[in-house]
């Protein structure tokens, strides 16, 4: 209303379009969970998560997309490394899990926004989880069949040949021996294989079959590959 005089005793009309609200005592909220039935376990302060999302506004403006990147966005959580309302929002996901993070602005980026976020904004993040891990994690071993003798076990020094399937947890397939034709030949123990693996293929009898799960750290780390 710069540079307009308002006389006495004037009405006045106002159009509004309300862009969002907030209370400074409000908390996040969390809402359209969509949680694999297989939960093994959740996240907690200090696992490793990778995730997909896309953040708006209340009004549904798009701010940021890890889709528009084609990659996960990947933190560790509990430990202040993003914004509080997303470290609090990620903590007690499954693997899989779907859910939408509203973050008050007080625990986003408060009265001064940061980029194409406006200060005080409610943010809105619709969170995909691929999935976790934690430091301290080893291997995980499931052994689905073994045959009736089965004392001879597998130890450093031997010579293995075996088939595999291998795949991210999303199921994403990475490779597989059946669809080259050929198995897979290591002497156990000689670094020919990532350490989980070296460690997954001991104490195994001739015609066994297991599935081992191996966390970053003893696989590809953080490059890939």
């Amino acid at each position: 209303m710069a540079g307009k005089d308002i006389p006495g005793q004037a009405s006045l009309v106002f159009d509004v379009a309300l862009l969002d609200l907030h209370n400074p005592k409000d908390s996040i909220s969390i809402e359209n969970k969509v949680v694999p039935e297989n939960c093994e376990r959740i996240s907690q302060s200090g696992d490793f998560l990778r995730y997909h999302y896309n953040g708006t506004l209340l009004d549904g403006t798009l701010f940021d997309s890890s889709y528009s990147r084609n990659r996960t966005f990947d933190t560790y959580i509990g430990q202040g490394y993003v914004i509080p309302g997303m470290d609090e929002g990620l903590l007690g996901v499954c693997i899989g899990e779907k859910r939408r993070i509203v973050v008050p602005p007080h625990l986003g980026y408060g009265e001064e926004g940061r980029g194409n976020i406006p200060g005080s904004a409610v943010l809105v993040f619709d969170i995909h989880v691929i999935d976790f891990h934690n430091p301290s994690d080893s291997i995980s071993i499931t052994s689905h069949y073994k045959p009736p003798d089965c004392s001879v076990l597998s130890k450093k020094g031997d010579y293995l040949k075996y088939h595999y399937n291998a795949s991210l947890l999303d199921g994403t397939l990475l490779d597989s021996t059946w669809n080259l034709g050929k198995t897979y030949n290591i002497v156990l123990g000689s670094g020919q294989v990532v350490l989980g693996m070296d460690m997954g293929l001991r104490e195994m009898c001739v015609g066994e079959k297991r599935t081992v799960i191996i966390p970053p750290h003893l696989g590809y780390g953080e490059a890939g590959v």
